[in-house]
């Protein structure tokens, strides 16, 4: 008796220092946007279309929100602020691949200064198997992040069947945080994720999909540059545009928040489904879509978020079994 006593007066000191060093991050408010959820997959850990069909409505009543930790610069990219169209080869790959929706190649000679500033990503004619090549860049494959916040200034190209995009990816499993402009409509931006379950070498890379949304954003990104961020945390991920909140998304609805390290990549490139984008028509390029800088934050958990997980796990002991795989039966053939 006297031993447990003795646990619950340390426990009474310990959760008391924790309320005064404990100070909540200020709330965010989410501001009003459209929201239209679009088809999404329908994988055993996402949640069903018909369990999600008023996504948006629900997301949309919540006002405000709270980060759970901080953000540190890692890297601040000013592309061509000292040399006209700069880009670090130390840090960034300009991408000479391509993949199976893609109308075009990607290839380092279409990263190229931007009249007002910073670089294009640029979309060109090429004598190649497609007959188009583009621009794309991403971090080195030993840059990868788990969490933090990643913000570009960029001006979208305006064309059906054209998406103008910005993301974090990683395959094996497969899984990824997109911000995407389309085109054919440039008033509204595509934000979605990918999910897939496992740790590193996993080959779960199932949908095509994803579960994306579609925002309203009261502007025209094709006419100016504007800054959109992402915010990725353990359970949520937040999207900004010029430093307003328009979307939350929280672990679980509709998918698990991605927890493996993933490459930063930003890239425009004529997209293969017209459902999605549009019909893509050869004859309006070259197109160009700016790109004024990058900036990458690594995250870290708030000391209250810490004592608070610590209490938790403290009063929640559980126990993971040896392999997750074990008490997973939707992988079951």
């Amino acid at each position: 008796m006297k031993r447990v006593g003795l646990v619950l007066v340390a426990l009474a000191a310990f959760l008391f220092v924790a309320g005064v060093l404990y100070a909540p991050h200020p709330r965010i408010r989410v501001k009003d946007a459209i929201c239209v959820l679009q088809e999404h997959d329908d994988l055993p850990w996402n949640r069903a279309t018909e369990k999600n069909h008023a996504y948006c409505q629900v997301n949309s009543k919540r006002r405000f929100t709270r980060r759970s930790g901080s953000f540190e610069t890692l890297r601040d990219d000013a592309f061509g602020e000292d040399s006209p169209g700069n880009v670090d080869a130390s840090y960034w790959d300009r991408l000479n691949t391509t993949f199976p929706c893609n109308k075009a190649v990607f290839s380092p000679e279409n990263v190229v200064p931007h009249a007002e500033g910073g670089i294009s990503l640029r979309l060109q004619h090429a004598e190649n198997e497609k007959g188009a090549s583009s621009g794309s860049i991403a971090t080195k494959d030993d840059e990868r992040f788990t969490y933090g916040r990643f913000e570009t200034e960029l001006k979208a190209a305006k064309g059906s069947g054209l998406i103008t995009a910005f993301f974090l990816y990683r395959f094996d499993p497969w899984q990824e945080i997109d911000v995407e402009i389309l085109g054919k409509d440039t008033t509204k931006i595509l934000l979605n994720v990918f999910f897939n379950p496992g740790e590193q070498g996993d080959l779960y890379n199932y949908g095509l999909r994803g579960t994306p949304v579609l925002i309203d954003l009261g502007f025209d990104a094709s006419l100016e540059f504007h800054t959109y961020a992402i915010e990725w945390e353990p359970d949520e991920i937040r999207w900004f545009v010029d430093g307003r909140l328009i979307h939350v998304r929280h672990d679980g609805g509709p998918t698990p928040v991605p927890h493996l390290p993933m490459r930063f990549h930003a890239n425009l490139w004529p997209c293969c489904s017209e459902e999605l984008a549009g019909p893509f028509d050869p004859a309006v390029l070259p197109v160009d879509a700016g790109l004024r800088s990058i900036k990458i934050s690594s995250w870290e958990a708030s000391l209250g978020s810490r004592i608070k997980n610590s209490v938790f796990d403290y009063f929640s002991p559980s126990e993971k079994a040896e392999d997750w795989r074990d008490d997973a039966s939707w992988i079951a053939p």
